[in-house]
């Protein structure tokens, strides 16, 4: 499987600074990294958007972008779940929301533009400190990751609150030319690893022989030399 081009705060936020609060830097990527959600939605993600859905935690919430309209489920990855526990054992998770504003030792619900300058701050110290890497770079990477891993257009949709499936459709599309390309450098590998051009250009034994002296015709390989 290809490379996709995950935003590098991704893995630089594992290892923050000494200064940095390491765990809630960690768990305000990881809403964005293993849920999907839109800033819009990031900012108020809290205990009360988890669901036990068919035997398995997930998260579910109305999207702002539809105007509660349309309803994600994405299930809990593994990952994120040990990524909550973390925050939980620090106490660092309010009751309303997972990140937030600390006021009189309790987490609190921050505006969305405070939300989204704490994770650009986080992610200016942890060195990545390019326009396009912000939330939304992240909720575009996984949309990546998700076409290359084959999900179809309507588990797209579920997942990213998608309603129009031109969306799921363009990431899809991109991953399978992508996919293809490379799918078709393999076999030209392949090929020029399995023998030299001349064993193909040159002419087969019965060619090379002549034919019979009644009518003196030889065979040639005609112009394979100049396709090649």
């Amino acid at each position: 499987m290809a490379t996709v081009r995950t935003p590098r705060v991704a893995t630089r936020l594992t290892k923050p600074a000494p200064a940095l609060p390491a765990i809630t830097a960690r768990l305000m990527f990881d809403i964005l990294h293993y849920t999907f959600l839109r800033l819009g939605d990031a900012y108020r993600f809290g205990p009360p958007h988890l669901r036990q859905i068919v035997r398995k935690m997930a998260v579910q919430i109305a999207t702002e972008k539809s105007r509660r309209n349309t309803t994600v489920t994405v299930p809990v990855h593994p990952e994120f779940a040990e990524s909550l526990q973390a925050a939980r054992a620090a106490g660092i998770i309010g009751a309303e929301v997972f990140t937030g504003r600390l006021v009189c030792g309790r987490v609190q619900p921050m505006k969305k533009k405070a939300w989204a300058a704490k994770f650009k701050k986080y992610a200016v110290l942890a060195g990545v400190n390019e326009r396009k890497k912000s939330c939304h770079g992240v909720h575009k990477a996984r949309a990546e990751v998700a076409a290359y891993a084959d999900c179809t257009e309507s588990q797209m949709m579920a997942m990213f609150g998608w309603t129009d499936p031109k969306m799921p459709a363009h990431h899809i599309a991109q991953a399978n030319r992508e996919k293809l390309g490379m799918a078709g450098m393999d076999k030209i590998v392949a090929f020029d690893e399995d023998g030299s051009p001349e064993d193909f250009l040159a002419p087969p034994e019965a060619n090379r022989a002549g034919t019979s002296s009644r009518n003196g015709m030889v065979t040639f390989p005609g112009n394979f030399r100049k396709k090649m």
